[in-house]
């Protein structure tokens, strides 16, 4: 049976405690906690405080960190900006693993210019790479590599691109974005899961549509086929609720929200526990 979550960020006014409160409440069985959850980020990065509201919340374990990427770019032309980012992504597997996460998720970074990316980009893209499997290696931590939406310059923005590095890096796992997949299009979507399907280990679900991105899933019959047909093929690890509290056309406080996930999350279980 997989894990279903929701990223701590859609909590994001919220403090930690009350963000897995609400988590909890919501029906959630994992959690995808972002370092970059301002309670958390703008408090020093409180890590015995998570470690003790994590044992109060055992009924969200196993569950996931996201890397921080606020104002990162691994890939950037500007080295100094390229080795921050690079160093927060170090310290994130440092932390996850301190705090017993099972899965981390990583963004590849863009090319700097909005232009398509050249040979030193995808160059940038691999040393972070490296970088990354070094600080990965001996821990007991799986990372996954996110796809992004298909902007002019998006690194890794299609099916065959990802099956590219994940077939020249064994270690390195797969974060299927359905909105960002959704972006480019329904067969990309579909194609993201027969070329990879056995290197998924987390699903961020949520739509998309012409002008925005992590909208409701239970509301686009695209979610609906991708993941019927996730479903079908025997997933079975972490769908995670990734939702954009700036899409839902009003501000909601907690208990609203609460409510929300717990309606999203019941509509993802009826496609997987049929």
């Amino acid at each position: 049976m997989p894990h279903y979550s929701v990223s701590s960020m859609f909590f994001h006014e919220y403090k930690v405690e009350k963000i897995f409160d609400c988590v909890s409440k919501a029906g959630c069985t994992s959690i995808e906690f972002w370092l970059e959850t301002p309670d958390f980020w703008l408090n020093g990065l409180p890590e015995k405080k998570l470690r003790n509201v994590l044992t109060g919340h055992k009924n969200l374990i196993p569950f996931t960190v996201h890397s921080p990427v606020l104002d990162l770019n691994p890939c950037s032309v500007n080295p100094d900006i390229a080795e921050v980012s690079i160093q927060s992504a170090e310290k994130a597997i440092e932390m996850s693993e301190a705090i017993g996460a099972q899965i981390i998720t990583i963004h590849p970074g863009r090319r700097t210019a909005k232009r398509k990316p050249g040979e030193r980009d995808f160059q940038r893209l691999e040393n972070y790479l490296k970088r990354i499997k070094t600080a990965q290696d001996k821990k007991n931590i799986m990372v996954a590599i996110e796809n992004m939406q298909p902007k002019i310059n998006s690194l890794l923005s299609t099916p065959e691109s990802l099956s590219k590095l994940l077939e020249e890096n064994n270690w390195l796992y797969f974060t299927l974005d359905i909105a960002h997949a959704l972006k480019a299009s329904e067969k990309d979507s579909f194609r993201y899961i027969d070329l990879l399907f056995d290197r998924i280990i987390n699903v961020h679900v949520s739509g998309a549509n012409q002008n925005k991105t992590h909208t409701l899933p239970h509301s686009d019959e695209n979610v609906k086929k991708i993941l019927t047909y996730l479903s079908d093929c025997g997933y079975n690890r972490h769908l995670t609720l990734e939702l954009e509290d700036l899409n839902l056309g009003r501000r909601y406080n907690h208990l609203e929200k609460t409510e929300i996930i717990s309606n999203e999350i019941n509509f993802i279980k009826n496609m997987f526990e049929k």
